[in-house]
């Protein structure tokens, strides 16, 4: 029995050492959360292309950092809604100020500095995340896209692919399309008999931390 009883504590050390080494795999991803957050905004409450674009204020460290949009949302509005509150949830941003989160949010919004790739610098900058190569791609990043000269932000959601080619890809954002926050399909438009007009070369990706 006392060589039993041993085994027993040898095996119960060494599964809670692995438990211990990999108990990363136990905490949920950051595109998981990001998911969760984009799909507990309800779908709807109109498009509107003024003010914040926010479906709610955004407030940091009991200071308000942007008020709610104006009888609607946008799409930078609600992608900046999503990447904060899923920040402040994994803590990222305990030891950044508010100074910090104004210059955040004028970078994701392409206020400052290039406005061909937002998100992922701004995440950069902050040092909270990082840009994500196309190939790399997987649901739960923010995707920053353009047709010719409109662009538009969003969560992605999953690839459209045809014959193994990636033609286009779902996302949840805001647009006007959908009347307020809603998932769509875009094409690419090198998609063959799709008429799409996203570019891709000018298709972005950028992941929380």
């Amino acid at each position: 029995m006392g060589g039993m009883k041993q085994v027993l504590v040898l095996l119960t050390c060494l599964i809670f050492a692995g438990c211990a080494t990999n108990s990363g795999w136990r905490k949920t991803s950051a595109n998981k959360e990001v998911l969760h957050l984009a799909h507990s905004y309800p779908n709807g409450g109109k498009y509107n292309w003024k003010g914040s674009g926010t479906p709610h204020p955004i407030v940091f460290k009991n200071e308000t950092i942007l008020g709610p949009g104006e009888g609607g949302t946008y799409c930078s509005g609600f992608t900046f809604a999503v990447v904060m509150g899923t920040a402040q949830d994994r803590k990222l941003l305990a030891e950044k100020s508010p100074t910090e989160i104004r210059k955040f949010q004028k970078e994701w919004y392409g206020a400052t500095g290039d406005t061909e790739v937002q998100a992922g610098p701004a995440l950069e900058n902050l040092g909270i995340g990082r840009k994500v190569p196309f190939d790399q791609a997987r649901p739960g990043d923010f995707v920053q896209f353009w047709r010719g000269k409109s662009g538009h932000s969003a969560v992605f959601l999953n690839w459209v692919e045809e014959n193994g080619k990636k033609i286009g890809f779902n996302y949840r954002s805001t647009q006007k399309s959908t009347d307020g926050i809603g998932n769509k399909i875009e094409y690419f438009n090198d998609a063959p008999e799709k008429k799409g007009d996203v570019v891709r070369s000018r298709t972005y990706f950028a992941r929380l931390n």
